[in-house]
């Protein structure tokens, strides 16, 4: 085989993808609590069900996690760590199942 074949071959295997998290268009997502830990006084209750968000640069953009309220429904709660990048919230809906309403909305923004 010369050595021009080859080249040709290796040319054509499809090269893998970079996935949204290595672009840096999706940021990675870590657990705060390892599954499987209990709640004790270094791992307090109020921390398990957080979830942060990390940047390509491994720098933590935001913390999430969602809150079951007194009447039955939810809330999420999204704490953006960075005074100098502005983190917004979409709220997307799927077969009317989720409902904000714009006063609701300003509310949460301000």
């Amino acid at each position: 085989m010369t050595h021009t074949r080859k080249a040709s071959r290796s040319a054509r295997r499809p090269q893998p993808q970079l996935s949204p998290y290595d672009t840096g268009a999706r940021c990675e997502a870590k657990p705060w609590i390892p599954y499987g830990e209990r709640v004790t006084e270094v791992t307090p209750a109020e921390n398990f069900g957080k979830v942060d968000f990390d940047d390509e640069e491994s720098g933590t953009v935001c913390v999430a996690y969602l809150e079951r309220d007194k009447d039955g429904g939810y809330t999420l709660h999204v704490a953006p760590l960075s005074e100098d990048r502005k983190v917004r919230v979409a709220v997307h809906y799927e077969r009317g199942a989720a409902r904000v309403d714009r006063a609701q909305a300003s509310a949460a923004a301000a």
